[in-house]
């Protein structure tokens, strides 16, 4: 029996079970797995949209929501070969939440994390990630980092949050 799901667009809030207004309610830590192919990057020093789930080809484009902030990625699933092969964690151009366009940046989320490593988990630092959280929906692209993978796909859990006054 397949299980049914539900999404929706509010954020998600407890206050740990204290009455409304007693406590500040935290916000839900979010979660999705996506993979990508390293190889074909660094064949062609290029990026790619990572696709959710652990296929590096098929599926939908991961795009974080606006007021996103990153924690972390778990890695799951390794690119093979090179030596310490690393990859980087971005987006694509986006609203700057004043009128402009933020710039793609290729490691604005994470920055060479070690892609042979299953089961290591790295806490987000490029320079997209800040407070505030993501200032507009925002496409998550793949890279290759400093040392190229000469085989398999990349495949990684993404936790983030989405920035919250914590008012009811």
């Amino acid at each position: 029996m397949a299980q049914s799901k539900t999404t929706f667009q509010g954020k998600v809030r407890s206050s740990g079970g204290s009455a409304k207004g007693k406590a500040t309610a935290g916000v839900t830590v979010l979660s999705v797995m996506f993979s990508f192919n390293p190889v074909t990057l660094a064949n062609t020093n290029g990026t790619t949209n990572v696709k959710i789930g652990s296929s590096a080809t098929s599926g939908e484009d991961l795009v974080l929501p606006k007021g996103a902030v990153p924690i972390s990625i778990t890695t799951k699933a390794v690119a093979t070969g090179g030596t310490n092969p690393t990859v980087d964690i971005g987006c694509l151009a986006h609203s700057d939440g004043a009128g402009g366009t933020t710039a793609a940046d290729p490691d604005g989320l994470f920055n060479e994390l070690d892609a042979d490593a299953n089961n290591t988990t790295t806490v987000a630092s490029g320079a997209l990630v800040t407070t505030a959280g993501l200032t507009d929906n925002a496409t998550v692209t793949g890279n290759v980092g400093g040392s190229a993978a000469t085989g398999g796909t990349y495949t990684g859990i993404l936790t983030y949050y989405c920035v919250d006054d914590g008012t009811n």
